[in-house]
């Protein structure tokens, strides 16, 4: 989200005339899914993809026609055999895409906690946007109308369920097909111990999209030379540094040290609040005495059995990159609601996004 608007504002200051194109629905199974962006400039500059370079070509010559006449299209793009051949891609299916001018007015902020609107069908309207979002008496609101309350209710209830799933999709109401596109704020994981595990985690988590927080009050394992990638450092302890961070259901927390003194602080506070995932290191019998310990302290069982200990997939990791790898792939399981389990064995035509 900060990056598409800060290129939004540069190129716009650069005085450019910019087109945007959105993937809004998939067929089958492609590149990337739902609510994928490239941005084109007249000058031709382009910012982003929505086929991993299947069809950015296609697109962005579309962009320039959207740009000419001002009026926005859907374009559909089936990923044939070639395609796939000349980017090494093997998916196949097909994707619309949505272009429209982003010129008079019309670039969108993507604030996140927003669920953008937008009117790509129906017998008019097309183009507008409409933003749903949770106002301050903590009640979705809409800052316009589709022309009923009855409509507009049913799309505050879609903005409500596409912010709980985080998937953008094509939704017909009150007569019109909206695309809903949930701003999804930033996956945020807090580690627990900045052990040799944690060095790895981090890295291959930053680069997965997560901003990264290390907790150890060790300064010299807690350093910026072994975690260049987090996006902080906190050199505390973790019951003095975890009321201070935000922690909700965007937030992953990796308790890694084998030690009660950070883990048992860590669990009490995380596992009592939204937390979408927490997970700790250990065998199995430190797992059980961890948890004879959570139940002594009050801890609900419902909450306890939020913890996934031992933490990480069993893929037979053995080395630290190995483990964070584990770990890695368990959180974005929990992220996007899969059990991990192999691609194979799943009965969608779709493979890698639901």
């Amino acid at each position: 989200m900060r990056e598409l608007n800060d290129v939004l504002a540069r190129w716009r200051a650069e005085g450019e005339s910019i087109a945007m194109a959105t993937v809004i629905r998939v067929d089958g199974s492609a590149p990337r899914g739902e609510g994928a962006k490239m941005l084109v400039t007249r000058s031709g500059r382009i910012e982003g993809s929505v086929s991993g370079g299947c069809v950015e070509g296609a697109v962005a010559d579309e962009a320039q026609s959207v740009l000419a006449s001002g009026e926005a299209k859907t374009v559909r793009y089936g990923i044939n055999k070639n395609m796939m051949w000349d980017v090494g891609l093997s998916c196949g299916g097909a994707i619309d895409v949505y272009i429209e001018s982003l010129d008079r007015g019309r670039a969108p902020t993507f604030d996140e906690g927003v669920v953008l609107c937008t009117v790509v069908g129906g017998p008019d309207r097309r183009g507008e946007r409409l933003r749903a979002a949770v106002g301050a008496d903590d009640e979705w609101q809409l800052d316009g109308s589709l022309g009923s309350a009855a409509a507009d209710a049913e799309l505050l209830a879609a903005a409500e369920n596409a912010t709980k799933s985080g998937a953008s999709r094509v939704r017909s109401i009150g007569g019109h097909e909206l695309f809903l596109d949930p701003q999804v704020p930033e996956s945020r994981l807090i580690i627990v111990g900045a052990v040799h595990i944690a060095v790895a985690l981090s890295a291959f988590a930053s680069r997965a999209g997560f901003s990264v927080t290390v907790v150890d009050p060790r300064e010299r394992l807690n350093a910026a030379e072994r975690f260049p990638d987090a996006t902080s450092l906190v050199v505390e302890w973790p019951q003095d540094a975890l009321p201070a961070l935000r922690i909700d259901e965007n937030s992953y927390v990796a308790v890694l040290t084998h030690d009660e003194k950070f883990d048992d602080p860590t669990l009490d506070y995380a596992l009592r609040r939204r937390t979408r995932y927490v997970g700790a290191i250990g065998s199995k019998k430190t797992q059980a005495q961890r948890r004879r310990r959570l139940i002594d302290s009050g801890m609900p069982i419902e909450a306890i059995d939020r913890l996934h200990a031992p933490i990480g997939l069993d893929i037979g990791a053995e080395t630290p990159e190995e483990i964070a790898i584990a770990i890695l792939s368990e959180m974005i399981a929990a992220k996007y609601s899969h059990n991990g389990s192999p691609l194979k064995d799943r009965g969608d035509e779709r493979i890698h996004s639901d």
